[in-house]
């Protein structure tokens, strides 16, 4: 019986060591999940829920978001208040990735159309984006 190989995913903590910048920075931020969490951020500061809310497994966006923190890439913001309520939003560092994110879109928009099964569906999507 043939058993079938699983990706193994490795995930590098320190990025200090990586002498070219590009791979340094893509070993921070080019992951769909850091991407679409700096997306979403944005429009300005959200709460855990919002990202749920965009498809975003919990327990992967528990650790993007400490990560993101860690890097000092993101804030995060606890609110003394019943129920708690915690907020993300981008630092300096956050919003210079901008431009980067601007060109993925400009990229994905000119050479890899979508075909959408779902018109309502991604019509959401491109008000979203």
């Amino acid at each position: 019986m043939e058993r079938e190989v699983q990706p193994v995913r490795v995930v590098i903590d320190d990025v200090s060591h990586i002498v070219c910048p590009i791979q340094r920075a893509a070993t921070l931020v080019g992951d769909v999940i850091v991407i679409v969490i700096l997306r979403e951020l944005q429009d300005g500061p959200k709460r855990f829920g919002h990202f749920i809310g965009v498809g975003i497994n919990p327990r992967s966006l528990s650790k993007r978001l400490q990560r993101l923190v860690d890097e000092e890439v993101i804030t995060r913001t606890a609110y003394a208040q019943s129920p708690p309520r915690v907020e993300y939003a981008l630092t300096d560092k956050g919003r210079a990735v901008a431009p980067v994110l601007h060109a993925l879109q400009e990229f994905g928009e000119a050479w890899l159309p979508c075909r959408p099964d779902d018109p309502q569906r991604f019509q959401e999507e491109v008000r979203r984006s």
